[in-house]
């Protein structure tokens, strides 16, 4: 049998980067919009998995994007993405777990870092990470064990999105003799005629279309230092880090500590463990997860509690708390589940979602977060943005749904709740003297 791999004609820069994994490195590609990184991935899927029998795992920030992207969807040529896995290398297909078997016994899976979980026990021997900025920031640190021990690599491609996780890795490898780094903008890049491959007429009429100069900075030009763009707060995260706000915080034994939780089903939970401490909002832990039962989450507060040596003050939960979730441990509310755990939530009122950001802007001010606890809080402040709408070059009046959104969830609920019951002007009082 005879297959070409790869088989497209390469971009030079996507040569340089198949090069990399005949040699077995750890490629990292920050390359712009449009620049075929999928295209390239999925090539270098099946290559890697025709290079050593095992797992191979393509991951995007969402199960539910690799199963639209790649598992259904099709390039600019109306070709779907899978036709370029031959056919006569394919055993069997897994339409229900997004997976491939070769004729070699290797498993190619798709997945979402959204539950790394799932992915414990497939022992891959390479991940690559699809627009790996979008990703969940824990996400590498818990699957890179799995590799270093199996001796596999990583290929992680993405576009910046600020100085976020993506940042980081690139300032960690990019003079790592391991990995092969791609840093590549719009004016580096050609196709294999030697043209550009976005042209500068492309870049002025997507200005034309609406993008902002700091979209076109980010997404053709790929500049980390654009802020994350779309992002809600930076203009707050900013006054944070020039006032000193975030910081090493320790719990007040003599002041009541409460919680503010984003329940979810099969999607990740967040809670946020708090006091007020005069004007300010001592943010002092976040318990997030996801696949875990509600019990979970609430001995992980307890056992919190009890090493600080702190006492409850009040639970507030989500709004649809009372609604019975068959995803959860079983057909009964929330809320009557934490009841029968000892914990009496206070119901969050349903507010417009705008409205809870403009709630949450109101106490930006007074946050104070705990450096050593609730990094990983902090980061969800400053990546948590708006959908953009690609057809019409602006973004939504929304939040853009990703890993940040359930944290970011339970600080508006603690913003609503805030402005309802701690921060209540004083009714106006009248005196009457009597001799």
């Amino acid at each position: 049998m005879y297959v070409r791999l790869p088989s497209i004609q390469p971009y030079p820069h996507q040569m340089r980067m198949f090069q990399a994994i005949l040699e077995e490195k750890n490629i990292l590609a920050v390359i712009h919009r449009r620049a075929g990184k999928d295209i390239f991935c999925l090539q270098a899927w099946t290559l890697r998995a025709l290079q050593r029998v095992g797992t191979h795992v393509y991951l995007f920030p969402y199960y539910s994007q690799a199963r639209s992207v790649i598992w259904q969807g099709m390039d600019f040529d109306g070709k779907p993405f899978l036709s370029a896995i031959p056919e006569e290398l394919i055993a069997k297909k897994n339409e229900a777990r997004m997976e491939i078997e070769l004729i070699n016994g290797s498993r190619l899976v798709l997945a979402g870092s959204n539950n790394t979980d799932s992915l414990m026990g497939t022992n891959p021997v390479t991940i690559i990470y699809s627009e790996f900025a979008l990703h969940h920031p824990s996400s590498r640190h818990y699957l890179n064990p799995i590799l270093i021990q199996n001796k596999g690599i990583e290929i992680i491609q993405s576009t910046p999105r600020g100085r976020n996780h993506l940042y980081e890795v690139y300032e960690a490898v990019k003079d790592n003799p391991s990995y092969h780094v791609e840093y590549l903008n719009v004016e580096e890049t050609r196709n294999n005629k030697g043209e550009r491959i976005i042209t500068e007429e492309q870049i002025e009429d997507a200005k034309r279309r609406g993008m902002s100069d700091e979209m076109v900075r980010q997404e053709f030009m790929c500049d980390f230092e654009v802020g994350n763009v779309g992002a809600y707060f930076t203009r707050e995260m900013g006054d944070m880090d020039r006032e000193g706000r975030i910081l090493s915080l320790k719990p007040n034994k003599s002041l009541p500590l409460n919680t503010c939780f984003d329940l979810g089903g099969t999607d990740a939970t967040a809670g946020w463990l708090y006091q007020v401490e005069g004007e300010y909002i001592h943010l002092l832990a976040l318990l997030h997860d996801t696949g875990k039962g509600l019990k979970f989450y609430l001995d992980w507060a307890e056992k919190l509690r009890r090493q600080w040596g702190c006492y409850w003050g009040t639970h507030f939960g989500p709004h649809d708390i009372a609604q019975k979730h068959q995803s959860w441990e079983q057909a009964e509310s929330r809320l009557m589940l934490a009841r029968k755990a000892g914990w009496h939530f206070q119901v969050t009122p349903k507010l417009d979602v705008e409205d809870g950001i403009e709630a949450m802007r109101y106490i930006f001010p007074k946050l104070k977060v705990n450096s050593d606890d609730v990094s990983i809080g902090v980061r969800a402040m400053r990546e948590y943005r708006r959908e953009y709408d690609e057809a019409n070059a602006c973004f939504k009046q929304k939040p853009l749904h990703n890993w940040s959104s359930n944290i970011m969830d339970a600080l508006r609920y603690l913003a609503v709740n805030y402005r309802r019951l701690y921060d209540v002007p004083s009714a106006q009082r009248t005196y009457e003297y009597k001799e």
